[in-house]
């Protein structure tokens, strides 16, 4: 037996494949159903009758590949990614899965501080910081955002006297870090008094520096604390 003949099966596929004609302008090619000039579109008198099959139309339809839309729109795709990377890095760093240190030349820093046991080497760094917090009060949390450490912390105080000696205390421990060279801008102190609600201050480091070199009493301290 013979194998079937390629051409006969692609004259039958040629037969039976959908079509019809039109009349084209042979100026603009605008497609029309009768040769009816002139043409609609350029105003040319001269069409020409020609056959239109499904087949036709298969590369009009076909859709562009995924590479070639990501090379005619690269700088979109590009600017995407970029954004999808720094929403990344961001929630990352707010994670505490790292710190995004200074991500534009200024100094900033965005991201969770993990607590850490302050060592023996006489300086305290931002975790060690947190760690010595961590270590005197409960659901602490502590993070940059730009130039700031901001602290967050669950109180017991049961009243006003004994929560600003919290917060003193942990001003204090913040005038050390910043003593030791602890580059903060300020440190925002948010303590969550259960049944009681928030208090919220904010330490300027240039009061905690004075205050770590003995410039400024503990009064002194204190009293520009509280009134910020």
């Amino acid at each position: 037996m013979s194998p079937p003949d390629a051409s006969t099966d692609s004259a039958s596929d040629s037969a039976s494949e959908y079509g019809y004609t039109e009349w084209r302008c042979t100026n603009c090619g605008h497609g029309v159903p009768k040769q009816n000039p002139p043409c609609d579109r350029c105003g040319n008198m001269s069409f020409e009758q020609v056959e239109v099959r499904a087949s036709d139309f298969d590369e009009e339809i076909e859709g562009a590949s995924t590479l070639e839309l990501v090379r005619e729109n690269i700088g979109s795709v590009g600017g995407g990614l970029l954004i999808l990377l720094g929403v990344a890095l961001f929630l990352l760093a707010n994670a505490g899965v790292f710190v995004l240190a200074d991500p534009f030349g200024l100094g900033y820093r965005y991201g969770a501080v993990e607590p850490v046991a302050p060592d023996s080497d006489g300086t305290l760094t931002a975790a060690e910081f947190h760690g010595t917090v961590a270590a005197e009060y409960g659901e602490t949390s502590l993070a940059w955002s730009g130039r700031t450490l901001e602290l967050s912390y669950t109180s017991t105080a049961s009243e006003n006297g004994a929560l600003t000696e919290e917060i003193t205390a942990i001003a204090i421990t913040y005038a050390t870090y910043v003593g030791d060279g602890g580059d903060a801008a300020a440190l925002q102190i948010t303590a969550t008094v259960e049944g009681r609600g928030q208090a919220r201050v904010t330490v300027d480091s240039a009061d905690a520096r004075a205050f770590a070199a003995g410039d400024l009493t503990e009064s002194e301290y204190r009293t520009r604390i509280f009134q910020r």
